[in-house]
């Protein structure tokens, strides 16, 4: 079953005056509990691609379908609830709020969802230990490695049940061990818990985690080699 779906999706910015078309009528289906990677250099439209289907950005035409939903029809605020319910995300520099600690921070989703009960802190507890970080959950980040950051950071985007979790370049700032342990963490934790994972890289080993690789080239979708 098809659960995120492009269809015609365009995107420019005007930069020193000059039009630079990012995205050109980029179509994508997507199925149910899979995990998709999109290759492409620096530049090329990926991250772009990714603030489209989270609601973040608009297209300047075309449409995102995210399970039905026509996000594309939505106004700034619905998008913005729909992001916070549905959405999980990873970043390249992990985004932790310096001033909170592991618990503050994983727990935020839940707290601005109005789902910091029982139940939700529970989930809270259990992925942090199976992110290997049970007991840590007072430390701040600053003492916390890249890799611990990161697998905070995985725990968060997952801690509120979203439909789908967006990671963009999730090892591009850790070492190769440190990043080949976080692909092994990620792909294991969003294919045990059915998620959808939409991944952003330039790394051929992240992206041989995927189900499927796409490749972003001069503003198109193009299948990417195994």
């Amino acid at each position: 079953m098809t659960f995120l779906r492009l269809e015609g999706l365009s995107k420019a910015y005007t930069e020193g005056g000059k039009r630079r078309v990012v995205l050109n009528a980029v179509n994508l289906s997507v199925e149910r509990s899979s995990l998709t990677a999109i290759l492409g250099k620096s530049g090329s439209g990926k991250t772009t691609l990714l603030n489209l289907i989270s609601g973040i950005d608009t297209a300047d035409s075309g449409q995102v379908w995210v399970e039905g939903l026509e996000l594309t029809r939505l106004s700034d605020q619905e998008r913005t609830l729909f992001r916070r319910e549905k959405i999980g995300f990873i970043f390249q520099f992990f985004n932790l709020i310096p001033t909170l600690t592991v618990w503050e921070n994983l727990t935020l989703p839940l707290a601005l969802n109005g789902r910091m009960n029982a139940a939700g802190k529970a989930r809270a507890e259990q992925l942090l230990a199976e992110v290997g970080l049970g007991g840590r959950q007072a430390t701040y980040p600053d003492r916390l490695s890249g890799g611990e950051q990161q697998r905070v950071a995985i725990a968060r985007a997952l801690v509120h049940d979203p439909l789908l979790v967006l990671a963009d370049e999730p090892t591009g700032n850790l070492d190769e061990d440190s990043g080949g342990q976080i692909m092994e963490l990620l792909n294991r934790l969003t294919r045990e818990n059915g998620k959808n994972l939409f991944l952003v890289t330039h790394s051929l080993e992240a992206a041989a985690y995927a189900d499927r690789r796409l490749r972003m080239h001069e503003g198109h979708l193009e299948e990417a080699a195994a």
